[in-house]
């Protein structure tokens, strides 16, 4: 009789939860087990290592990210001002509902090796270059670099929750609406 899945969830909520608070060099299949339960031959039953293991979740959790954040980002129903803040407030009520899998993803992404590569549809910087690129393009925002832009947006949005990770700043609705008022002035959609 097969094993439940129930094993494997456990096993990658408790990798997800460490990968996010230890990081992915110090987080081993030892802790890992331990967290979930299990013995460290089941996690291998699942994942050929640990190094696997990270780099499969990381791609799915961010998959489910990116899917979500660009249905916002690239709804043809809102102009760029409204899909900007549809982006923006999508990203801080993910973070308020599963600040472990948001930390996961947007804390360990650079902690992978180098030659692991993104799809370019669900790389968060490609799809900000992208959003950010369609908006010039349309004339709805002054032209100009958009690589430079999206690195600007992207610190003014993504700063505030890591600092919140850190215990240094609280979250509120004021901040979110400063936050997205600060990301239109910065892209001049204001």
């Amino acid at each position: 009789m097969p094993r439940p899945n129930i094993k494997q969830k456990d096993i990658e909520d408790a990798a997800i939860r460490l990968f996010a608070s230890k990081g992915l060099s110090r987080t081993t299949i030892r802790d890992i087990a331990a967290a979930a339960g299990v013995t460290e031959g089941a996690l291998y039953r699942h994942y050929p290592g640990k190094d696997e293991m990270a780099w499969a979740l990381f791609v799915r959790e961010l998959d489910r990210f990116t899917r979500d954040l660009g249905d916002r980002l690239f709804d043809p129903l809102l102009a760029g001002a409204g899909r900007l803040e549809a982006g923006i407030r999508f990203m801080y009520g993910y973070y308020a509902e599963d600040p472990v899998t948001f930390q996961f993803i947007m804390l360990t992404q650079h902690g992978f090796p180098g030659e692991k590569l993104l799809n370019e549809e669900t790389n968060p910087n490609d799809m900000a270059v992208r959003f950010i690129a369609g908006l010039m393009e349309r004339g709805e925002i002054p032209a100009g670099d958009p690589v430079a832009m999206a690195a600007m947006v992207m610190g003014l949005v993504l700063q505030p929750l890591v600092m919140h990770c850190y215990g240094r700043l609280q979250l509120s609705p004021a901040l979110v609406d400063s936050v997205v008022a600060a990301a239109k002035r910065t892209m001049g959609l204001d």
